[in-house]
């Protein structure tokens, strides 16, 4: 997940989420966009290789803290999708390409590495210090990606930008991974643990403020079931 703050040449894809996923859906879904996102998942029931620790804090080093969300999962619900994750955000193509050559040794077993698209996002890292919580959410597509990617625009944006304005999620990304049968990932950073314990009253209430004045949110709210099935959901922390 990326943010305002970085020296990057899209330093406001956090700020245009809804522009960006608008662009998309316009000229990016014929040909397939080149991903600028890696998502790395050490699988449910196998351990960290013990070198992973550190190559994860030369990576922040090298892409910016910013950069480099990685998590482990605390595993409220089975299956859970990963044991651990990182979510590896890169400048364009170009550069995740070259980082891949570079540190493909790393990227080996258990490790899977897959490149993903940026369907939205929007927020900013917490501050330094803060202990934010994650709900991270796997999905299988049963729709086309032009159907999906509306109901994101009409739908998802929306409700994680009214969330991230009540400081309810500090950030918010959809992911969609760029392999045959590629799922939806779904990277939500709440402020912390105390405010996502208590979120989901407040969550009623914000999508029923949107609801009363955008019809389309009301249309593609009622879609969703058909557009993709929950493979997996899980909280998670920062990693250790």
């Amino acid at each position: 997940m990326k943010t305002a703050s970085m020296s990057r040449v899209r330093p406001t894809r956090w700020l245009t989420a809804s522009v960006l996923a608008t662009s998309l859906l316009l000229v990016g879904l014929q040909a397939a966009k080149a991903a600028e996102d890696l998502i790395l998942v050490v699988p449910e029931g196998t351990a960290k290789p013990a070198a992973l620790s550190g190559e994860i804090a030369q990576w922040r080093t090298q892409l910016g803290a910013q950069n480099v969300v990685w998590v482990d999962s605390v595993k409220r619900e089975k299956p859970s999708g990963f044991g651990a994750m990182a979510v590896l955000n890169f400048a364009d193509a170009t550069q995740l390409s070259t980082w891949q050559t570079q540190h493909a040794a790393a990227l080996g077993a258990p490790l899977k590495a897959t490149p993903a698209d940026v369907l939205t996002e929007g927020g900013s890292a917490p501050a330094a210090g803060s202990q934010p919580v994650y709900k991270i959410s796997y999905y299988t597509l049963t729709s086309s990606r032009e159907a999906f990617q509306a109901w994101v625009d009409g739908y998802l944006t929306k409700y994680l930008q009214a969330q991230l304005n009540h400081k309810i999620l500090t950030r918010y990304a959809m992911y969609l991974e760029q392999e045959q049968g590629g799922r939806a990932l779904l990277v939500l950073e709440y402020t912390d643990a105390k405010t996502e314990q208590a979120a989901e009253p407040i969550k009623e209430k914000l999508s029923e403020d949107i609801a009363r004045v955008d019809a389309e949110y009301t249309r593609q709210s009622e879609l969703k079931e058909g557009l993709r099935t929950t493979q997996s959901w899980t909280l998670a922390v920062p990693a250790r």
